[in-house]
């Protein structure tokens, strides 16, 4: 009973225990023959020649597009200027035929998901001014790290220094330093909720390029842990009289 006693404790005391990090990897996207291949999005139109985008841009901006990896799903929408997500801009996940499939590193080579807030300027892939992409998964997640790519989709094309700003709630805002030659940054936050803008006091415009997430095991899946120990406990009391 002393042990299961003990384990008890520690079941409550750990609180929630993330699992394996799973990887949404958007800058997984060539565009060969015609066909997109890599990480695809389970909705998406094709745009802007091998892009996919989450409306057609030439009439409408809008919508969002939805990926799913490890049992996870999350929707990514735009917004321009302040506006509601998923009304006025268009996200697009921007292919690269040079993907080599490096998460970081000076030769890592990729793009990844960027906002649309022109129809008529397919060059507006990226995060720039104005512009503000989110996240938002369907569970709460733990998140460990974000990977970013430059304009040229790459890590070495920011100047040093260079800034954007991230947020979890679309209220409070904190800026990071764009990964120069890198291409990841940490970034430790358990929610469901993320968003990325192009800001700070040195602002460049950047790609999404990657998300390093775990599932966090519902609370009630450690009521029933211990329901299960009492179970047991009270198994070996019967046994013991």
């Amino acid at each position: 009973m002393r042990a299961i006693s003990v384990l008890a404790f520690f079941a409550l005391a750990s609180g929630p225990v993330a699992a394996a990090p799973v990887i949404f990897d958007f800058a997984n996207l060539k565009y060969i023959g015609s066909a997109n291949s890599g990480f695809l999005p389970t909705d998406g139109v094709p745009c802007s020649g091998g892009d996919l985008c989450s409306s057609n841009i030439t009439t409408t901006l809008g919508g969002d597009l939805t990926y799913t990896n490890g049992g996870l799903t999350v929707h990514a929408l735009g917004s321009y200027n302040g506006g509601a997500f998923g009304s006025g801009a268009a996200v697009v996940q921007d292919h690269e035929n040079a993907y080599n499939g490096k998460l970081s590193g000076s030769d890592a080579i990729g793009a990844g998901l960027g906002v649309y807030h022109k129809s008529s300027d397919t060059s507006d892939d990226n995060i720039t001014s104005f512009e503000t992409l989110w996240l938002h998964f369907d569970q709460v997640v733990s998140l460990s790290s974000v990977g970013l790519r430059s304009e040229g989709h790459n890590t070495t094309g920011w100047g040093s220094g260079k800034t954007f700003e991230y947020s979890f709630d679309n209220s409070t805002w904190t800026t990071g330093l764009l990964p120069l030659n890198v291409g990841q940054f940490s970034l430790i936050h358990e929610g469901s909720d993320f968003y990325f803008r192009f800001g700070g006091n040195h602002a460049d415009q950047f790609y999404l390029s990657s998300m390093a997430v775990s599932a966090v095991p519902e609370p009630e899946t450690y009521a029933m842990l211990l329901a299960g120990l009492s179970l047991v406990g009270f198994s070996l009391r019967s046994q013991k009289r």
